[in-house]
C-alpha cells in the first residue's frame, strides 16, 4: 500500500457506564464491564483477517484490552502510549452526567455545544490542547508507519479530534461525531498529505450495536 490505511477502534461498554450510563471517564482507568469485553472480543474477530503492520492503543486498560485481543489473534504485539488517552476531564473524572449537572449547571449546559478551543472542564484539559495532543500523536505514529495498515484501540474523544482534523471541522462539530462503544472509524493517510475518510463510527458485530457490518474486504484493500 502506498498510504496508511488507519483503523480507530473506541473501547467497550466500561462498569462505570454500564452502572451510571453516560460518565466522564478520561484519564481514570475503570474497568470494561462483561459487554465491554465482549464488544472487543467481537471486534477482535471481525478484523483478524485484515493484515495489519501495526497495533497501537491507548495505555489505559479500557482500550488495551481490544488491543491484545486483537494482538492474540494476530501475534502482533501492541504499541501502547499515554499520547492517545482520552481527554483529562480534571474535576469531573469518574462523574456521571447527571452529577455534572448538579455541581456545575454552566458546563452542563456548555457540554451540548462546546464550540471553542478554550472550553475545559474545571482543572482539566482544553479541547485546543487536546486535539494538539492527539495531533502530534499520530504525527507520531505516520512517521512510524508511513504506510500499510494499522488498527488504534482508543477512546471517543480520540476518535472525534482525529476525525475532525482530517474533516477540517471545528470544536462544534467535532463534538457533534457520534462514538459508540467498540465502533470503528477508518482513515486514509497520504505520504503526501491526502487525506481519504472511508467509515465512522461503523459496527463490529453481531452484538451489542445499532445496525449491520461494513464491507470487510473493502476495508482490507481486497479487489
Amino acid at each position: 500500500m502506498r498510504y496508511l490505511r488507519l483503523f480507530c477502534i473506541r473501547h467497550g461498554e466500561t462498569t462505570a457506564a454500564a452502572a451510571n450510563g453516560s460518565v466522564f471517564n478520561g484519564w481514570t482507568d475503570v474497568d470494561l464491564s462483561d459487554k465491554g469485553r465482549r464488544q472487543l472480543n467481537e471486534a477482535a474477530d471481525a478484523l483478524q483477517g485484515i493484515k495489519f503492520d501495526a497495533i497501537w492503543s491507548s495505555d489505559l486498560k479500557r482500550a488495551a484490552y481490544g488491543a491484545l485481543a486483537l494482538a492474540d489473534r494476530t501475534g502482533i504485539a501492541p504499541v501502547f502510549t499515554e499520547e492517545f488517552r482520552e481527554l483529562n476531564f480534571g474535576d469531573c473524572e469518574g462523574l456521571p452526567f447527571d452529577e455534572i449537572n448538579d455541581r456545575y449547571p454552566d458546563l452542563a449546559d456548555a457540554l451540548v455545544a462546546p464550540k471553542g478551543s478554550d472550553f475545559r472542564f474545571p482543572n482539566g484539559e482544553s479541547s485546543g490542547v487536546f486535539r494538539k495532543r492527539i495531533k502530534k500523536a499520530l504525527e507520531n505514529l505516520t512517521s512510524r508507519h508511513p504506510t500499510g495498515r494499522v488498527a488504534l484501540f482508543s477512546h471517543a474523544g480520540v476518535g472525534r479530534a482525529l476525525l475532525a482534523d482530517v474533516l477540517e471541522l471545528g470544536f462544534h462539530q467535532m463534538w457533534a461525531l457520534q462514538q459508540d462503544h467498540a465502533s470503528l472509524n477508518v482513515i486514509d493517510i497520504f505520504p503526501n498529505g491526502g487525506l481519504r475518510v472511508i467509515l465512522v463510527n461503523g459496527y463490529l458485530g453481531p452484538s451489542g450495536y445499532f445496525g449491520s457490518g461494513p464491507g470487510y474486504d473493502r476495508l482490507a484493500g481486497k479487489p
